[in-house]
C-alpha cells in the first residue's frame, strides 16, 4: 500500500511538471512589435468602447430610393448608416411598444423583404426612459476571404423625440506585444461595422457628435490591465490613425484587414510645426488626428507628424504677479463646443502652421426656450478666434462662484436678477 501511494505521488508530480513545461512552451508568446489578435465580447460600458459608438439621426422625410414601406410600420423613420464608405438605408418603426428595424442589406430599396428586427428593453434612464436594444446585427457578408465578424448592437429609446439610433460593436480584438523591452496590451474595435480594420480617422468630421466614426485603437500605456480613455489628457483609447506615440517614440500601425494581427514599427514621420499664439498664456491641447493622437502640454510651438488635426480640448493657464495660477478650459464633454481655427487644421511637412486663440474674450448669452414658461440662459465665453470656453476662471483647483446676471427691458428696468447654477 505504501509503495502504491509513493508511485501515485510521483506520477502526480510528473503530470504537474509536464503541465508547467507545456505552458512555458506554448503559453502566450510576446513578440517584439507584433502580435496575433483574438476576438472577445465587448462590454458596451467599458472605456475601450467609449469612442466606438455612433449617433445616427433620422432623415428628413422618406428618401427617393425607398421602393416600399413594410406592412405595419405606422410611424416609420428613415436612416442611413455608413459601413466603411458605403451608406446603407434603414427604416425604424416607433409605433409599437418595442422599436422595430429593417435594414436594406441588398441596396434595392425594397424593405418589405428584409428581416424585421425587434428591440428588447434593456435599461431605464432618467432622461430618455426605457432603453431598448436590437441585435446583434451584421452588415458584412459571411462570404469571401479576409472578412471578419462585423456584428454590432443598436440602442434606441422609444420615448426619444429625436429618434436617435446608437450602434456599437459587439466584439473587439486584443493581443500583447513588446516595444523597446516593455510589454503592452493592445486592442482594436471595428467602429464603423464594415468587418475590417482599416478605417482611420477622417477629418473634418461631417457630424456634430464628438465621435470619430472610424475604427478604434487602444494600448495599455500604464500596464494596469485596462484601457483608459481621456478627452482632456493623453489617452490609451484613440481613433485609429497611421501612427501611435509610445514613450515619446512614433510607431507606424500596420493592421491585417481582417483584424487577426497587428504590427507596430518605430518610424520617423515627416514633421511640421504648430505655433499657437495666445498673448503670453500657456496653452494645453488635446488633439485627434489621422496621423497620431496627441497631447501637447503648455507649448506654443510644437513639431507634429504631418496630417489633419482637430482639437477636442483646450486649456489656457496664466500665473499672476502673486503666483496664483488661473485656468480657463473648453468644455470637452460637449460635442457642440466650437473650437475656432483649432476645429480643423493641417500640418504640412517642413512648414509652420500658426493659430491665434485666447484673449480678448467676449461674454455672450445662449438663450433657449425649454417650455412655454421656462427659458434656459447659459453664459458663453468666446476667445478672439471664436473658440468657446467654460465660463469662469478657475484659481488653482477651486471652481469659482457661479456668475450673476440681470435681465432688463428696453427701458433698463431690471426684470430679474439671479446667479447661474452649475450642472
Amino acid at each position: 500500500m505504501r509503495l502504491g501511494r509513493t508511485w501515485g505521488i510521483l506520477i502526480g508530480g510528473l503530470v504537474i511538471l509536464a503541465g508547467i513545461l507545456v505552458w512555458l512552451a506554448f503559453g502566450e508568446r510576446i513578440e517584439e512589435g507584433r502580435c496575433a489578435l483574438r476576438l472577445k465580447n465587448a462590454d458596451p460600458e467599458s472605456q475601450l468602447m467609449g469612442l466606438a459608438y455612433q449617433f445616427v439621426q433620422p432623415l428628413d422625410g422618406r428618401p427617393d430610393g425607398v421602393q416600399d414601406l413594410p406592412a405595419g410600420f405606422g410611424q416609420p423613420r428613415y436612416y442611413t448608416i455608413r459601413s466603411g464608405d458605403k451608406p446603407i438605408l434603414m427604416a425604424a418603426d416607433f409605433s409599437e411598444k418595442n422599436v422595430r428595424l429593417r435594414i436594406d442589406t441588398d441596396g434595392d430599396g425594397i424593405l418589405s423583404d428584409e428581416r424585421c428586427l425587434t428591440a428588447k428593453p434593456s435599461k431605464e434612464t432618467p432622461v430618455s426612459g426605457r432603453r431598448q436594444q436590437i441585435g446583434p446585427i451584421s452588415l458584412v457578408s459571411g462570404q469571401g476571404a479576409g472578412k471578419t465578424d462585423g456584428r454590432f448592437y443598436m440602442r434606441c429609446f422609444r420615448e426619444d423625440a429625436r429618434g436617435l439610433l446608437i450602434p456599437f460593436a459587439a466584439f473587439y480584438r486584443t493581443g500583447k506585444l513588446r516595444l523597446a523591452g516593455q510589454a503592452y496590451r493592445v486592442a482594436l474595435v471595428d467602429g464603423d461595422h464594415d468587418g475590417s480594420y482599416h478605417s482611420i480617422l477622417a477629418l473634418p468630421l461631417d457630424h456634430p457628435w464628438r465621435m470619430p466614426a472610424c475604427d478604434v485603437f487602444a494600448i495599455d500605456l500604464n500596464h494596469n490591465g485596462t484601457f483608459e480613455i481621456s478627452l482632456n489628457e493623453r489617452s490609451e483609447v484613440m481613433p485609429l490613425g497611421r501612427l501611435a506615440k509610445v514613450a515619446e517614440d512614433d510607431y507606424a500601425i500596420d493592421v491585417a484587414s481582417d483584424g487577426t494581427s497587428l504590427a507596430l514599427s518605430r518610424t520617423k514621420p515627416q514633421l511640421g510645426t504648430l505655433t499657437v499664439e495666445a498673448n503670453d498664456i500657456d496653452v494645453e491641447l488635446r488633439l485627434w488626428s489621422d496621423a497620431a493622437d496627441e497631447h501637447l502640454l503648455q507649448s506654443r510651438e510644437q513639431q507634429l507628424p504631418a496630417g489633419k488635426y482637430k482639437a477636442i480640448h483646450t486649456v489656457l493657464t496664466k500665473v499672476d504677479g502673486l503666483g496664483n495660477v488661473w485656468t480657463l478650459s473648453s468644455n470637452s464633454s460637449s460635442a457642440l463646443t466650437r473650437m475656432g481655427p483649432l476645429e480643423f487644421f493641417t500640418i504640412h511637412p517642413g512648414e509652420k502652421t500658426s493659430i491665434r486663440i485666447g484673449p480678448p474674450f467676449v461674454v455672450k448669452a445662449d438663450v433657449q426656450k425649454m417650455t412655454s414658461e421656462e427659458v434656459s440662459i447659459s453664459p458663453l465665453l468666446t476667445g478672439c478666434a471664436g473658440e468657446e470656453y467654460l465660463p469662469g476662471l478657475q484659481q488653482g483647483r477651486q471652481r469659482p462662484s457661479p456668475p450673476a446676471f440681470k435681465v432688463v427691458d428696453e427701458k433698463g428696468t431690471v426684470l430679474t436678477a439671479d446667479k447661474f447654477q452649475y450642472g
